[in-house]
């Protein structure tokens, strides 16, 4: 006796499978809205410093006055989010090496958060 063959009946997802990649979409979403304005403050960091790089100006200030201008022209970028002890400052045979190192922390959902690392320098040469 031959085993009768079942038709088979092709289903498309079901709600529950459709809400688990709606909850999926909706996290990548929250994560990249929590991230977007942390990646374009740290783009702006970046600008700054190169800008502080090719301005002749900065050659000749003190470290403190180099302190002094970096956090002026984060304001100017509207970077308000920044630390101003997380910049350190090296003298070196070439020029001056100025190195921003920071942390970012944004919370996502209770005691869940994000945590974001950047470290950006820029070598200004000496007058």
């Amino acid at each position: 006796m031959k085993p009768k063959l079942m038709a088979t009946k092709q289903n498309g997802m079901t709600m529950m499978s459709w809400l688990v990649v709606l909850g999926i979409v909706v996290f990548f979403i929250l994560i990249g809205i929590k991230m977007i304005p942390t990646y374009l403050e740290n783009y702006s960091i970046k600008q700054v410093l190169v800008n502080m790089e090719n301005d002749r100006a900065v050659r000749t200030m003190s470290p403190a006055e180099m302190k002094v201008s970096f956090m002026k022209r984060l304001k100017i970028n509207s970077v308000y989010e920044f630390d101003r002890n997380s910049i350190q400052i090296k003298k070196e045979k070439t020029g001056t090496r100025f190195e921003v190192t920071y942390e970012i922390r944004k919370p996502v959902a209770g005691n869940v958060a994000i945590v974001m690392s950047f470290s950006d320098s820029a070598l200004i040469p000496v007058q």
